[in-house]
């Protein structure tokens, strides 16, 4: 099962071998990896190759001579990326049942979308009834690059994972390094001395785990939202974390304590991108993490979402969001406007630009003049792949007739039955 969620078409480790390999080697092949996986696990003793990555740069944009412009990617070995995702499908539910309603990062039957409804919902109720809310949107710089490594060893001590398994990870990171290989050479290993591996399916779970263990110490009873009785400080998805509180003197002790508890795992807040939001109702006071004032915002992206108070949310992500499904179009015009059959269109269509414009409408309040503005969009684009334009004067049910993509009121409607049966 393992193997067969192995992808394709990945560059392979230092060793060589490629999952297209491992894949056609068969049932030999499966045999001498089970033997091997299970020295592993009774011997605690990993290959040193397993050890090792390469980390190839990538040119984004920008200036070629600034390194920010580049983004690492790390190349793995391909039987150890198996072996970690074995190991991952075993650990996974054990480590889910140790983190909180308030973490859905990476865990199966939760997604960005929850929190995005749940933050939604405590703006709209605040305004509502006219109740004071503070936000923090906290920013860790080079998070999973940063966390200590006995951390997140501790950390799965508490969630009592096997001990054969906490040994393997030891040793795997004892001897962890990466080499940087640019134009064809490569610079002597690196030894890492903190940070969970990039381009790992267990490295989110070790991070997460780890995280977990900070927000154990911060004594924050009293302090968050109350709802119902029950008080809520925060909600995290991975390292994207919001902190939530009635006053800006509590907002500034709760960061202050995440601040300083972070710091113990060598987790650092990025004092430049976290930002903080009140609204009408709240005594505006500055708030100082550390010595950095943090600053105030109308509005913030989470989770691919703006988030406002006070105003609608909605009237600027329908814009948004049809920027966006533009941006995500023009990336693909050229085969849009090529001579393809028109049911590969379609399919790319479906799959690559109706997501970007549909993405967290679930969890939108819909009036007749948003819905109008997203079908505006959808069918300019429509006449955009049939290569027509308005002075063509073809009606709409034409142009669909021969588009066939699905209608994005009809998607959005599909979107908000199945969040409902999710929530319900």
């Amino acid at each position: 099962m393992a193997l067969q969620h192995l992808k394709n078409g990945k560059a392979p480790g230092q060793d060589g071998i490629t999952a297209e390999l491992l894949k056609a080697g068969g049932k030999p092949v499966l045999e001498v990896l089970q033997k091997l996986f299970n020295s592993v696990l009774h011997g605690g003793i990993t290959p040193e190759a397993w050890s090792r990555s390469a980390v190839v740069l990538f040119f984004k944009k920008g200036d070629n001579a600034l390194l920010k412009n580049y983004r690492p990617i790390s190349l793995l070995s391909r039987v150890y990326v198996l072996f970690s995702r074995v190991i991952t499908n075993r650990l996974a539910r054990r480590l889910d049942d140790f983190q909180p309603p308030e973490q859905a990062g990476f865990r199966k039957g939760f997604s960005t979308i929850d929190h995005i409804h749940t933050l939604r919902q405590i703006v709209q109720k605040s305004e509502e009834y006219n109740l004071p809310l503070c936000l923090a949107y906290v920013d860790y710089e080079k998070a999973f690059d940063s966390v200590e490594i006995w951390a997140v060893l501790q950390s799965l001590q508490r969630c009592q994972v096997d001990c054969r398994y906490i040994e393997v990870l030891k040793c795997l990171y004892s001897r962890a390094t990466m080499a940087i290989r640019v134009q064809n050479q490569s610079t002597k290993p690196i030894q890492l001395q903190r940070g969970v591996r990039q381009g790992d399916v267990i490295s989110p779970k070790l991070f997460t785990a780890a995280l977990e263990d900070v927000f154990k110490l911060l004594d924050w009873k009293g302090y968050g939202i109350n709802i119902n009785g029950e008080y809520i400080t925060h909600l995290r998805f991975a390292d994207d974390i919001v902190l939530m509180a009635e006053s800006l003197e509590d907002l500034s002790t709760m960061l202050n304590d995440l601040n300083s508890v972070s710091q113990r795992i060598g987790l650092k807040m990025n004092m430049d991108k976290t930002k903080i939001m009140f609204n009408v109702h709240v005594t505006p006071m500055p708030v100082v993490v550390g010595n950095t004032k943090l600053e105030v915002v109308d509005e913030y992206v989470y989770l691919g979402q703006i988030v406002r108070l006070g105003k609608s949310n909605y009237d600027r992500e329908v814009n948004r969001r049809i920027q966006l499904g533009w941006a995500a179009f023009g990336k693909l015009r050229h085969i849009f406007s090529s001579g393809i059959p028109q049911n590969l269109k379609t399919r790319l269509y479906t799959q690559c630009v109706l997501p970007v414009m549909t993405y967290g409408t679930e969890t939108w309040s819909f009036t007749a003049g948003r819905m109008r503005k997203l079908k505006v969009a959808q069918r300019a684009m429509e006449r955009a792949m049939l290569g027509v334009s308005l002075r063509d004067k073809l009606r709409n049910e034409d142009i669909r007739s021969r588009t066939r993509v699905t209608d994005i009121a009809q998607r959005i409607s599909k979107l908000k039955w199945q969040w409902a049966g999710h929530i319900a």
